[in-house]
């Protein structure tokens, strides 16, 4: 992933340490009269990641602060994303917590959504 890059509202964040991506298509579907499909599509491609992280304290309690926003701004590979993070995660490495300058080292999973 050499030079890829990841920010959340202007802050850097480490690359991911695995990342998935699904797309879906956002449609409105009701029936006519002869019982036929009628599909709007309001939106062809809605993008979704979920994304693992190795973090330190202070990197992982930004990433938590930004769980509570309604909206953030993600820049991803180059592209400016308006999302949403849920589904926040975090584990403590064992032994982590000896580490210098850290309170410790944690494995930290989210669920991104566009907007």
């Amino acid at each position: 992933m050499l030079g890829y890059y990841l920010k959340f509202n202007g802050v850097d964040f480490p690359n991911p340490t695995s990342v998935s991506m699904a797309s879906q298509a956002i449609e409105n579907v009701s029936q006519s009269e002869a019982g036929t499909d009628l599909v709007t599509v309001v939106r062809p491609s809605k993008k979704s990641w979920s994304m693992n992280f190795n973090l330190s304290s202070g990197k992982k309690e930004v990433l938590k602060g930004l769980t509570l926003l309604e909206t953030v701004t993600m820049l991803y590979m180059g592209t400016s994303y308006t999302v949403r993070i849920r589904d926040y995660q975090e584990q403590l490495v064992p032994y982590s917590e000896w580490a210098a300058n850290t309170d410790g080292l944690f494995t930290v999973s989210v669920k991104v959504m566009e907007f």
